[in-house]
């Protein structure tokens, strides 16, 4: 990309960004020693093959959603911070061709590591022994012959009882690997085998594999062994901790797929955990949410922090919204004096239209969600939008070679627009489309939009946004035309939504969305 300068610390303000790609730049000067502040959420960072100087700093520590994190080909110097160890969601790093010195971190098994080219570091498995250290290395050495020449052994004899029952045993494995189904089964055994020591991004990029139609249609049995395999980029240690057990004192919502919790990490922040109530039920769910959402990022899209699968368990973790549901603000209980003012509700409506429009239209895949309403709507503390819930989506673009545009397609996304259409309805007369439904003839309100004038939410009206308010409702009443080929597509009701706000002149800047992938 070229860019030039020091870290962009202007990061922070992307409250929900998970991953943070800087790689092959000319950045420089040291690394933010505040690091946890700026990315509170960040899973993935490779700022590699940069000119950072200085040592790393050892806030690094407390970015505790970290799976991956590269630092490799810049001009570090000093030690690696000890208190990486704490990182147990650590799955990839590499620290590579800087100049760090001293004793590596003592990381788990299974975490990928890469110190080549700094030579002045030692310890750990594959570095020279740090000083003091010989005898314990002769010790370890010792022990790996051992082991080898015990597996030496081992195969040697497996091997001849094998061989010495061969002929049932090649006749079975004729049987067996005719059924080409098993043949993609073992395939995949043998890849998830391969990546289940990576990290997040890893397992999202490759967790399509997962998803090929033989193993979702007929819910074998081998898929939820392969799940089983997969290593868990949460563990359900750390949600039961944060959760104090599942304890129903955290329990802040339920829905038709499981419980929602909300969680105290050791370091004081927040997330929602969602448990599913029977992890079999919802396997075709569990796997769209977690591929879809490991994989695309997006400002007004929930950013899933991990998942684990884990004994029967199926856990989703997502940063925590502190304004909860649309639905909540929308539709109060009676004790409740909540008001949701007209410039946040515009704010709501145009998230929820940009985040559909991305889906749609920037996706490779082009997804829809199939289940937009304002339950599924969550919202952040300045009342930004994040869409959630994707266990129903299908796919626009099934001539990707991907399995999922195969499996689960669908011809366009006007049934988005339709929610959609719903929602804005919602947001400016308080009432769900049935509702309205129920009490009035809609076909006569949305063939003129302007007899929705009386159903508007009494909070919005008498602040001399009545002009806006009805070009609103043209919109929606589009949205929701009962024929879908008469309704707009989704990046069109973005854009003429953009242009309202624009005319008022407080967009805020986001003019420029179409030109950078909304």
């Amino acid at each position: 990309m070229g860019l030039k300068g020091q870290f962009p610390r202007g990061l922070q303000y992307c409250s929900s960004i998970t991953g943070v790609d800087l790689s092959l730049n000319e950045l420089s000067g040291p690394i933010p020693s505040d690091m946890s502040t700026i990315l509170k959420y960040v899973t993935a960072m490779d700022i590699s093959g940069n000119k950072f100087t200085g040592e790393i700093p050892i806030d690094f520590a407390n970015c505790t959603y970290l799976n991956s994190l590269k630092l490799d080909r810049n001009m570090l110097s000093g030690h690696i911070p000890q208190e990486f160890s704490l990182l147990n969601r650590l799955k990839v790093f590499d620290f590579s061709d800087n100049d760090l010195s001293g004793p590596v971190p003592m990381f788990q098994r299974g975490v990928v590591s890469n110190y080549a080219n700094n030579y002045k570091l030692c310890g750990g498995v594959s570095l020279a022994p740090c000083s003091g250290d010989k005898f314990h290395q002769a010790l370890k050495g010792g022990l790996i012959v051992g082991f080898a020449l015990s597996l030496t052994c081992y195969i040697v004899v497996t091997y001849y009882i094998s061989y010495s029952s061969s002929v049932p045993h090649v006749q079975l494995k004729k049987k067996k690997y005719r059924n080409s189904h098993l043949n993609k089964v073992k395939e995949l055994g043998k890849y998830i085998s391969s990546i289940t020591s990576k990290g997040t991004q890893s397992i999202a990029n490759h967790m399509h594999e997962l998803l090929h139609p033989q193993l979702v249609e007929k819910g074998s049995k081998e898929i939820s062994m392969l799940m089983e395999r997969l290593t868990s980029t949460i563990w359900l240690e750390e949600l039961r901790d944060a959760t104090d057990c599942f304890a129903m004192d955290n329990a802040i919502g339920v829905g038709k797929m499981g419980m929602m919790y909300q969680g105290f990490l050791p370091n004081g922040q927040l997330l929602a955990v969602k448990r599913l109530f029977d992890s079999r039920s919802f396997k075709r769910q569990f796997l769209l949410e977690t591929a879809i959402l490991c994989k695309y990022r997006h400002k007004n899209i929930v950013p899933l922090l991990g998942f684990c699968i884990e004994e029967k368990e199926r856990l989703l973790a997502y940063a925590y919204m502190s304004n909860g549901r649309l639905s909540k603000w929308l539709h109060p209980l009676e004790s409740e004096v909540i008001r949701l003012k007209w410039h946040d509700r515009i704010k709501i409506a145009l998230g929820i239209a940009r985040g559909l429009a991305w889906l749609h239209h920037t996706c490779d895949f082009g997804i829809v969600h199939f289940n937009i309403c304002s339950q599924c709507i969550l919202l952040d503390d300045n009342f930004e939008p994040k869409i959630s819930n994707f266990g129903e989506a299908k796919f626009m673009n099934p001539n990707i070679e991907d399995h999922l545009g195969v499996i689960f397609k669908v011809n366009d996304g006007k049934k988005d627009v339709y929610d959609f259409g719903s929602v804005l309805l919602e947001l400016i007369t308080g009432k769900t489309y049935n509702e309205l439904s129920r009490s009035y003839d809609t076909y006569n309100l949305c063939s003129n939009p302007l007899s929705f004038y009386n159903v508007i939410d009494k909070s919005v009206t008498g602040e001399g946004l009545e002009n806006e308010v009805c070009t609103l409702l043209k919109i929606a009443c589009e949205c929701v035309h009962p024929f879908p080929d008469q309704r707009p597509t989704m990046l069109e009701v973005y854009n003429n939504m953009k242009n309202v706000r624009m005319d008022r002149n407080d967009y805020g800047g986001e003019e420029s969305d179409t030109l950078r992938g909304l």
